[in-house]
């Protein structure tokens, strides 16, 4: 491990933004900690660099240890005990619930991070937390905006795992659902896969290849080919793949395979 005992001097060092309410600083301390809380003005990311202890959520129990991410929003109850007789040094990043929810809306798989995971250690840990810690101590309030990148980069080093394993498995299930549901809006499936809607559109054509509505003209058009070759009229076809009228499906049927559904079910039925 990484002998961190030169922050012992920064104890209590801190810079801060917008009279507080962005507040980012180094502690340290050997005593026992206890709190029983919901974060209720804002967002909280701790660096615990050294210590142990335990928080603990209605759901599970988390183990903390050297190199361990606290990350602690208003969605989150829970119940948090430092180890007395431990060496406890930690940098920490607070938000204001403002800036959680914009983050949030940017992220929304953000909810899906752990209150707490280890992380491997790293100097770039530290190098991002000085940038930030620098970035902030030279600004005044007004230039908070310009900041907002800076705390965003600092936020993402250390959750971009958990959010990208998160996105991953929401980017899945979008797909299913665009292959079976013709009816909802992409927004909608965004919303409901817990994504945002422009990174469901990014996120969705870098890893497959093609926006999320070719894909679904794609899947609707391989539906409809499988139900015409099964038999089905072309008027059935267009009734369970949820098109408006049998003009409109045979219009974008045509466009796809360019031929008619008429045409193609005689020379493919089954």
């Amino acid at each position: 491990m990484e002998d961190y005992s030169w922050l012992d001097k920064y104890k209590g060092i801190y810079a801060q933004l917008l009279e507080g309410k962005v507040f980012i600083g180094i502690s340290s301390n050997t005593e026992s900690i206890h709190r029983s809380t919901k974060m209720k003005e804002g967002m909280l990311l701790t660096w615990v660099i050294t210590g142990k202890g335990i928080l603990k959520t209605p759901d599970c129990e988390y183990d903390i240890n050297g190199d361990s991410i606290m990350f602690r929003h208003p969605l989150l109850d829970y119940q948090l005990t430092l180890f007395p007789q431990q060496k406890h040094r930690r940098c920490y990043l607070s938000l204001p619930m403002e800036f959680f929810s914009l983050f949030l809306g940017m992220h929304p798989e953000l909810i899906n991070v752990p209150p707490v995971f280890g992380i491997e250690p790293n100097k770039a840990h530290l190098d991002e937390f000085l940038l930030l810690f620098d970035k902030i101590h030279k600004s005044e309030d007004h230039d908070f905006f310009q900041i907002l990148p800076y705390i965003e980069r600092y936020l993402l080093h250390f959750l971009e795992p958990y959010l990208a394993q998160s996105r991953a498995g929401s980017l899945k299930k979008a797909k299913a659902m665009l292959e079976e549901d013709f009816i909802s809006s992409l927004p909608e499936i965004a919303e409901r896969t817990g994504m945002s809607y422009n990174t469901f559109r990014k996120e969705f054509a870098r890893v497959y290849g093609m926006s999320p509505s070719q894909y679904r003209l794609k899947s609707r058009c391989e539906n409809a080919k499988q139900l015409l070759s099964m038999g089905y009229s072309c008027k059935e076809t267009a009734d369970r793949l949820s098109y408006p009228d049998l003009y409109s499906f045979s219009h974008q049927f045509k466009l796809s395979t360019g031929m008619s559904p008429r045409s193609y079910r005689k020379d493919h039925i089954l």
